[in-house]
């Protein structure tokens, strides 16, 4: 029972952390092995499953956030771009197409989900903005995020360590 309670608390964590960035997993996973209040395991599932949810959210709310009704009425025409917005925006599209494409797209984000480089927030506000197959999607963050947090918890705990 004690199982699903820490994995349960991680989930509510997970999806906090990764709607309001502030909220630092890495701090919480620390954190909760230090004073070993949550296993490695089940910390991991609840933060990798809280992760995956909030991220959707995330994607889902760029992907269809343009279709609210206050959103609609409060759209302004854009000013002309100068040359800074024009470079801008060239390589934001060129970013954009590099994250559609299969190929390339869902290496990228399960690779930003695992290591954190590109930054996971930035790379699913700009596959929100894609074609990106939303369950491809899930799959690929929340498993990234699972790995994510099961190796840092299990190197905050001793489990496994790093020499160099």
């Amino acid at each position: 029972m004690r199982f699903w309670y820490e994995m349960l608390s991680a989930f509510g964590f997970g999806v906090l952390s990764s709607v309001v960035p502030i909220f630092n997993s890495e701090a919480f996973i620390v954190a909760a092995q230090a004073s070993k209040l949550l296993t490695p395991l089940s910390m991991a599932i609840g933060l990798g499953l809280g992760h995956g949810v909030g991220k959707q959210f995330v994607f889902l709310g760029v992907r269809h956030g343009k279709d609210l009704p206050f959103i609609k009425r409060n759209v302004r025409k854009e000013p002309p771009l100068g040359t800074r917005r024009e470079r801008w925006r060239t390589w934001t599209l060129s970013l954009a197409h590099l994250v559609e494409t299969p190929r390339w797209g869902h290496p990228i984000l399960f690779i930003a989900a695992v290591t954190g480089v590109p930054p996971v927030f930035a790379v699913v506000l700009l596959a929100g903005a894609t074609k990106m197959n939303f369950w491809l999607f899930s799959l690929n963050i929340t498993l990234g995020l699972f790995l994510r947090c099961y190796l840092l918890a299990l190197l905050t705990a001793g489990v496994i360590s790093i020499t160099f």
